[in-house]
């Protein structure tokens, strides 16, 4: 608790609270709820300072609060696994409530719009810091239940109560496989405290680590659990998709992390090839169905498909160089995917298009989210300096880690795993799809000639391209010092996963 004040649990309330204002009073506050919304974000976001100042000079950030002997600590943790997507999700947030006030210049019902959006930070951030098994199941919950009317209210017409309905019943079931998870893990510890690691590999822990991960899964969208994603991210309101895109997909690696590597340890290394496996195959799928798009934020939906391929190749490599890679990625992913969902509504909301076939030029028209686009492209393609890299760099140092069969107590070589060879193999190569969709929908989208109808397209609303800039910063300054985080993360998964 930074200094005796409990900032992580108040800046939660706020959000809440601020929320629950916006709606209440709705019908007097139109035109001025995308403001308000923007000050309880900020509040919200400055409260997090001293939380994440305590994680950097004590180790960890702790606030809880006795309900029962059953439920002790039931509270609010930030600690260094936390930290890269609690961070993400914080800045994420603020800056798509910015972003959201020139997008829904035009929307109706903004106030239950802006609402929904704070409630939805709000669970997220209490996803990535809750203490216990019930705690994290509640708040995992209340992330689904506003993304819901998000999607149902303000997706696309014709398709968005379809496709609200496919987003709630894959993550429904996803849920109930947690649940179950969850109810196996309390009968075998007798605790619902995450802290406690089950040092066991026998087969009852290998069944609730096939649980919980087959419900985390779902929520990264990997195969064959990803078909709710495109239409979801696509379809939904850009400001929802950033956030979705860029935070709530990547709390199921979060929580893979959490519940396998420092819960279900020894299950998780006997399992850990086939959830490589399942990455680099996630990897190669996303990224050729990213390269047939024509649709803009479809493209970008199954670029994220292949970027948690990434991360849960990285997960499975469980060496301390390719899990500390695969939890810097989701601040990268965070903001460079996020950044690339803003450009992209960005030129929908300017220009009412989607097919990248009828676009061009945009980099002439609209040259403050050319730049920005730049960046997030060249970052998610892995292009030096910029974030990106650093982190794609490690998961796959990761990987060539886990090749190599080493004696853990003399560190002695004993030989070469091949079929993890293989997978790292693979996993490299995927790179080379990355740089081109990435390539495809920047030239496609600003480069070249434009047509005759977009003579007249405008830069964005400065609502729209500030965040976009302060991202596009943000991935710079994290490429060229990603000791930044990597101080934080690499020291944790080293003393848990050896060196």
């Amino acid at each position: 608790m930074a200094f005796g004040i409990p900032f992580m649990a108040i800046s939660l309330a706020v959000m809440f609270l601020g929320g629950l204002f916006i709606y209440v009073f709705r019908n007097r506050i139109a035109e001025s709820a995308g403001k308000i919304a923007v000050g309880v974000s900020l509040v919200s976001t400055f409260l997090f300072i001293p939380a994440f100042y305590e994680l950097l000079t004590d180790g960890q950030s702790i606030e809880t609060a006795v309900w029962s002997d059953i439920l002790e600590p039931f509270g609010l943790q930030l600690d260094a696994v936390a930290f890269p997507i609690t961070f993400a999700v914080v800045v994420l947030g603020f800056l798509s409530v910015v972003y959201a006030v020139g997008y829904t210049s035009h929307t109706e019902n903004k106030p239950t719009f802006f609402a929904n959006q704070l409630f939805f930070i709000m669970g997220m951030i209490w996803v990535t810091l809750a203490t216990n098994l019930i705690e994290f199941f509640i708040a995992w919950e209340i992330m689904l239940v506003p993304s819901y009317f998000l999607i149902l209210f303000w997706g696309l017409p014709e398709t968005r109560k379809r496709t609200a309905l496919k987003f709630w019943l894959y993550t429904q079931a996803g849920a109930v496989s947690i649940l179950i998870g969850f109810g196996l893990l309390y009968a075998q510890g007798g605790t619902f405290v995450l802290a406690n690691i089950v040092a066991s590999g026998d087969l009852i822990f290998k069944i609730i680590f096939i649980l919980l991960a087959a419900g985390f899964l779902v929520k990264m969208a990997v195969i064959p659990v990803h078909w709710w994603l495109p239409p979801v991210h696509a379809e939904a309101p850009t400001p929802i998709s950033v956030l979705l895109s860029g935070a709530m997909i990547e709390t199921g690696a979060y929580a893979l992390v959490r519940f396998g590597i420092l819960t279900l340890n020894d299950a998780a290394i006997s399992l850990s090839f086939w959830v490589c496996v399942l990455g680099v195959v996630t990897m190669f799928y996303g990224g050729f169905m990213a390269l047939a798009q024509v649709d803009i934020k479809r493209l970008l939906a199954y670029s994220s498909v292949s970027q948690m391929g990434y991360v849960l190749f990285a997960l499975g490599t469980v060496t301390a160089i390719g899990v500390s890679g695969g939890m810097f990625h989701l601040i990268n992913h965070a903001f460079s995917k996020g950044l690339l969902f803003m450009t992209a509504g960005a030129v929908i909301h300017q220009t009412g298009l989607r097919n990248i076939k009828k676009m061009g030029g945009l980099s002439n028209k609209m040259p403050i989210t050319a730049f920005a686009a730049a960046i997030g492209m060249m970052s998610i393609a892995a292009t030096p300096p910029l974030s990106g890299f650093i982190s794609e760099w490690m998961m796959f140092l990761g990987g060539f880690d886990r090749v190599l069969l080493i004696d853990p107590i003399t560190h002695a070589i004993l030989g070469i795993h091949y079929p993890f060879l293989i997978l790292t193999i693979l996993a490299v190569s995927s790179s080379i799809l990355s740089a081109a969709y990435m390539l495809r929908f920047f030239w496609r989208v600003f480069l070249g000639p434009h047509p005759e109808e977009l003579e007249d397209v405008k830069e964005s609303p400065r609502s729209m391209t500030i965040p976009m800039i302060i991202l596009a910063i943000l991935i710079v300054i994290f490429g060229i010092f990603p000791s930044l985080a990597l101080d934080v993360i690499v020291p944790a998964f080293a003393g848990i996963l050896g060196p």
